[in-house]
């Protein structure tokens, strides 16, 4: 028996040649104009993604603790352990439903629930991790370790022009979203102890450019970033910022994806991020 990794659609992953019998997604739903989707699962009604209208409200639901006992049963008895990478708990409660529900195989199988305090492709990194050492037979403990020891070495920053998400999202005040509308503000945010924290604002969104590529070019020793763009920004925008910022890092390795519904959820439609593994 393997030790079955969990992840949840937060995360992005790049192309990896692991057994696909090793990971398990678990989905997550989308609600907008009262209807619903599981990202990665369901088509994406064609009318919501890209969305023509970016003050569409996207709503994230994770799934049911009973949700989540009912999966490890499933995978308990042919699985070694399972081992649970997901998005921050601080953006919803899944982790926290992922370690209660673990307790309907106690005794059974272990159940090691990891809370990266991140998302997308940070998050996707820590679960390319977890299926390489899976791979190569190392312990569950082991593979723990070294997972928890990622978490410290990873960065995430976020620009947006969706100050209404960000106040659906108690990040700001509706006062601060009348007035940085107003002013033309692109908030600056960043992941921080797994929550997104409003850090700094741009009048324009070259400035708010600028500022990513200034926090990013503090890291000289980055071993890997990710830059990610949302469907209300055209992926030649999105490719032209990771030169620049190649040029100012002159990182090893740097990849430019779309973000999906979930992160839509949070930050709106429009936002630009840059994720960094020292």
């Amino acid at each position: 028996m393997s030790v079955r990794v969990l992840v949840d659609s937060a995360a992005l992953l790049s192309t990896i040649d692991i057994p696909n019998e090793m990971l398990v997604w678990i989905p997550l739903t989308i609600r907008a104009d009262h209807r619903a989707f599981q990202e990665g699962k369901d088509e994406i009604p064609p009318d919501l993604w890209p969305p023509s209208d970016r003050a569409k409200v996207f709503t994230l639901e994770v799934p049911t603790e009973e949700e989540l006992r009912e999966l490890y049963m499933q995978l308990a008895s042919h699985s070694s352990a399972i081992v649970a990478i997901l998005h921050s708990g601080r953006l919803s409660p899944l982790v926290a439903r992922a370690r209660a529900a673990a307790s309907a195989v106690l005794g059974r199988c272990p159940v090691h629930v990891i809370d990266t305090q991140t998302l997308g492709i940070a998050q996707g990194w820590i679960v390319e991790a977890a299926l390489r050492l899976a791979a190569q037979g190392e312990s569950v403990h082991e593979i723990v370790r070294s997972l928890r020891g990622m978490l410290s070495h990873l960065y995430a920053v976020f620009v947006t022009e969706s100050l209404e998400a960000l106040e659906r999202n108690q990040l700001l005040s509706k006062t601060q979203r009348i007035l940085g509308t107003m002013l033309g503000i692109r908030p600056f945010l960043m992941m921080e102890d797994g929550a997104l924290i409003p850090l700094e604002k741009a009048r324009s969104t070259e400035k708010a450019l600028e500022k990513l590529i200034e926090f990013a070019a503090e890291f000289s020793r980055a071993e890997r970033v990710g830059i990610l763009y949302g469907p209300a920004r055209s992926p030649q925008e999105a490719h032209a910022f990771a030169q620049r910022l190649q040029e100012a890092m002159q990182v090893r390795e740097l990849v430019v994806r779309p973000y999906g519904p979930s992160l839509a959820a949070w930050i709106g439609f429009d936002g630009l991020g840059v994720m960094i593994k020292e």
